[in-house]
């Protein structure tokens, strides 16, 4: 079951990680703000952003924002940010039913109750007492949701059962197929077609029947949690051969998993972009991404430990950057809002590779907006930032580049934005808000070295496809011609390319280049 329902409304997805960054007592206060405006909504009725804010934070805003939310839209929504901040917190599991104890209890399926959540059905991320996380909700909870909800689980339970009299009909015509060499979920895709339940429902039956699971052959099915684990064994050094013989499956079978496994990444991922009109031009692609500023980038900045940033692009490249920035991901959105079930490998690489690029076009504006953000701060506080102690500069700084590098993200150079302008007044703005990170009370602390792992992964939801270490130097160790693989692949030589260019540029076979690069993604 995914972490949340996914978001309706974009600017809810952005309240939520504005919410998860903030300190944990705060988080504890919003996320019970958040359930309590929950209960209150009216399906039918019409919700501004900036009353939702104000009902969760207290904050009142003073900007004109036009989105209004529809009741049911919104309770989808505040269970998604429920959800994600609930899952930064260490919250016991004690009292808390599982996934599979609540969809007993209410007699429906897992995968309805995953829809119901999108419905506003309340569930928090726990931690059991091994340290995972999983997640849960509690009786109350429960009668929350069944109380207001009693028709729509209703009919949901009636839908998730099938009768006695259906489940020996559907055995009896999957029994004709014995012999035939159809596995057990091809032959329920058949009955599916001339039923009214679903390839699934079937398929679950027919599994948990004796006489059709010994009849009909079926391979181990591939979770993704077993996808996971093989791709992270691949990672490692294992091979095709190796994990074929411990999962009983094909290579191409799982190669496929993960092939699923990286879309459901993608399509969890919030993609957003400004749409600007020379987009639709029919060059545009070829003249922005060809453009020479938009193909100079830096490596993905590994260390921060240093508060001396420089400016670079003059006005028209920062031009050419941010519209090849909001290009890269509308093409990535676009190609992922079509991505099938078994997704092409060549799609995703492309959608990869356009992410990391835009990151990288989105790590040179931040850098060229963290001269004047910083000064923005510096007056905030009323003192040079070396002056502060660790505890207070470190998440200062944190601060100050998530919503520099928030502001960077929503450029729009049509209408006059900057790097070296906009991020510094929307900053100038949003400081006021965090009341902690002022104290001029507090004397000043002997400096102390700052350093910032990833400083500027967090800005992006896709920071699971860039790397955290430098993967380039450590290839080089092992070879010049892995080294330069993994450089063209993840910006230490230019902008990130696709395996297939990746083997034009080295003059290689495509399987020949994926294969060498599976331990260094």
């Amino acid at each position: 079951m995914p972490i949340s329902p996914r978001f309706h409304v974009r600017q809810m997805l952005e309240f939520a990680l504005q919410v998860e960054r903030a300190p944990e007592n705060i988080r504890r206060k919003q996320m019970l703000a958040a359930e309590e405006l929950l209960h209150e909504i009216d399906d039918e009725g019409l919700y501004p952003i900036d009353y939702v804010v104000y009902r969760i934070t207290a904050y009142r805003s003073d900007s004109a924002n036009e989105v209004i939310l529809l009741g049911s839209a919104l309770r989808g929504d505040l269970v998604a940010l429920i959800a994600r901040v609930s899952r930064t917190l260490q919250l016991t599991d004690e009292g808390m039913l599982s996934v599979q104890e609540v969809a007993e209890q209410l007699q429906i399926s897992t995968r309805t109750l995953s829809r119901l959540r999108s419905e506003g059905f309340l569930m928090y991320w726990v931690v059991q007492g091994n340290g995972k996380k999983r997640l849960g909700c509690s009786s109350q909870m429960i009668d929350d949701f069944v109380s207001r909800n009693k028709d729509r689980l209703t009919r949901a339970s009636a839908f998730s059962r099938l009768s006695e009299i259906e489940q020996q009909d559907i055995i009896e015509l999957a029994m004709r197929y014995k012999g035939e060499k159809k596995t057990l979920s091809e032959v329920a895709a058949e009955l599916a077609r001339t039923s009214t339940r679903g390839h699934e429902t079937i398929r679950v039956l027919l599994q948990e029947t004796g006489r059709t699971s010994k009849s009909l052959p079926q391979p181990s099915r591939i979770t993704r949690s077993n996808a996971r684990a093989i791709e992270e064994s691949l990672q490692s050094g294992a091979s095709w051969v190796d994990l074929s013989s411990e999962h009983n499956r094909t290579p191409d079978a799982m190669r496929k998993a993960i092939a699923r496994l990286r879309a459901t990444r993608l399509k969890q991922m919030e993609t957003t972009f400004v749409d600007l009109e020379v987009f639709a031009r029919v060059e545009a692609e070829e003249v922005i991404l060809g453009a020479p500023a938009a193909r100079s980038v830096d490596p993905p900045t590994l260390i921060l430990d240093s508060l001396l940033f420089s400016h670079s692009d003059s006005e028209p490249e920062e031009i050419a950057v941010v519209s090849a920035m909001h290009l890269l991901r509308r093409r990535s959105a676009v190609a992922i809002s079509g991505l099938k079930y078994a997704p092409s490998i060549t799609v995703l690489d492309r959608i990869e590779t356009d992410l990391r690029w835009s990151f990288l076009l989105q790590q040179k504006l931040i850098i060229d907006a963290m001269p004047a953000a910083l000064a923005v701060a510096v007056q905030y506080v009323g003192r040079p930032l070396h002056e502060l102690p660790a505890n207070r500069l470190l998440p200062l700084l944190e601060l100050v580049i998530q919503v520099v590098g928030k502001a960077c993200a929503e450029m729009n150079p049509s209408t006059g934005q900057t790097a070296k302008r906009t991020p510094a007044s929307v900053l100038d703005r949003a400081l006021p808000m965090m009341k902690a990170l002022r104290d001029p009370t507090r004397a000043a602390a002997k400096y102390k070295e700052i350093q910032i792992h990833c400083p500027f992964h967090g800005v992006v939801p896709w920071s699971n496809l860039l790397p955290t270490t430098n993967v380039y130097e450590s290839a080089q160790e092992n070879s010049a011609r892995i080294g330069k693989m993994v450089g063209l692949k993840y910006g230490w030589l230019g902008v990130p390319l696709t395996v297939l260019e990746i083997a034009d540029v080295m003059g290689e076979k495509p399987t020949s280049i994926s294969k060498q690069l599976l331990r260094w993604s």
